[in-house]
């Protein structure tokens, strides 16, 4: 009886090993590798081994296998037109070799994996997704501090960086200690674990990563926030409401370029051997204070709630006059003989805001405080922009400025 056991078991495990065996031999890279060499004539194929291949970028703590199926990636002579057979585009192989970069550094993905899915990181609980086309870009600024110096090679990445600052972003959010606090830090943005970027993707359609996130976020920012109707709420709990984050109405080609600079900004430390960093440039203001103020305006994201050039337009829940952020056209015709009470709104801020329904929650969006961030002769330049905006304007304010304009007050 136990021979016959034995026996029974050591063909069951025969039987195991033949199809273990055929199975690792018939795994995806295999196949690629067995359909590029198809394609070569026997000269070609002298000096290529098949078989899983791995680079070890030991400065940067990577092991790479991408390829063990780009099997062409640093072969232009023997490269096909479709993928994963292509060589790499452009000289990025010659000024970034793969032996000291390898592969994931730059284009993300799961270094160690044989299988597509899992090497352009489209797995569940994978954070580092596989940048493709213009995305690609965000990479250069971990290793890059100057984008000025590469900005032929990165115009996706400079063009986000500038809308970023356009937009007026930093009057909310902050980048490496600039900008506002009334919401999240992004500084690391591009690498900060979902849960503390707050990535909900159960509002939002497949694939679930960051790059998705990213762009459905700024594409309509209460898609991921739509905030809860009062009736669904326990008794006694206030509504929820939706996003603070302003819809901003950008075109697609700005949301990717937005997208790009987002993902630039990671917590990357690589060796200094690797690093080109930024030179410092001197500045040279205006002459004029306007022009001055009009930088001040931009460069702290003033933009972002008052809308561009003070224009106004932007919502805010439950806010009193009109349930938005006043805009700053009229700032002249109210604060022109009391300066310094618009210094000190400036300086102070307003928080909380004016309800218009008290029993309500507080409006997402308020003034915060600049003293510590703009100093009293960018204080200067500022009003002397703020009050050139009415200069193009009515003399007189409309019937309805002082429902726009008071709120500046608050």
């Amino acid at each position: 009886m136990k021979r016959l056991l034995f026996v029974a078991f050591s063909g069951l495990l025969t039987v195991l090993f033949l199809v273990a065996l055929g199975w690792d031999t018939n795994r995806q890279w295999n196949r690629y590798q067995s359909q590029f060499f198809k394609t070569l004539r026997p000269s070609e194929r002298r000096g290529l081994s098949d078989g899983i291949k791995q680079i070890i970028a030991s400065d940067l703590n990577r092991v790479d296998r991408c390829t063990t199926c780009h099997v062409a990636i640093d072969k232009p002579a023997l490269a096909l037109a479709q993928e994963p057979f292509k060589a790499h585009p452009g000289q990025w192989l010659v000024w970034h070799p793969v032996e000291k970069f390898g592969c994931t550094v730059c284009h993300g993905g799961q270094g160690l994996a044989t299988e597509t899915k899992a090497a352009h990181g489209q797995v569940p609980h994978w954070e580092e997704p596989l940048l493709q086309g213009q995305f690609v870009q965000a990479s250069c600024a971990s290793c890059h501090g100057n984008l000025k110096d590469i900005a032929s090679h990165v115009p996706m990445l400079v063009k986000g960086k500038r809308l970023f600052e356009e937009v007026g972003c930093y009057g909310c959010h902050t980048v490496k200690e600039r900008g506002g606090t009334l919401s999240q830090d992004l500084t690391e943005v591009g690498s900060k674990p979902y849960e503390l970027i707050e990535a909900d993707f159960e509002m939002m359609e497949a694939p679930h990563d960051r790059i998705h996130w990213l762009m459905t976020k700024l594409k309509n920012p209460r898609v991921l926030n739509p905030g809860v109707r009062p009736e669904v709420l326990p008794l006694g709990e206030e509504e929820v409401f939706p996003s603070a984050m302003p819809n901003f109405g950008l075109a697609d080609e700005q949301i990717r370029a937005l997208t790009v600079y987002l993902l630039s900004l990671t917590d990357s430390d690589y060796p200094a051997s690797y690093v080109v960093p930024a030179v410092s440039e001197s500045t040279i203001l205006p002459a004029s204070s306007v022009e001055r103020g009009r930088l001040i305006f931009e460069k702290n994201g003033c933009a972002g709630c008052h809308g561009i050039g003070g224009a106004g337009g932007r919502r805010n829940w439950n806010a009193g006059l009109g349930e938005e952020v006043p805009a700053l056209l009229y700032v002249k015709a109210y604060y022109s003989e009391a300066v310094e009470r618009l210094k000190g709104l400036i300086r102070n801020g307003r928080q909380p805001v004016p309800r218009a329904d008290p029993k309500r929650p507080a409006p997402g969006l308020y003034m915060p405080a600049w003293k510590d961030k703009i100093s009293e002769s960018e204080l200067d330049d500022l009003v002397a922009y703020l009050f050139s905006l009415a200069d193009e304007l009515p003399v007189s304010p409309p019937s309805n400025a002082a429902s726009v304009q008071t709120p500046a007050d608050g």
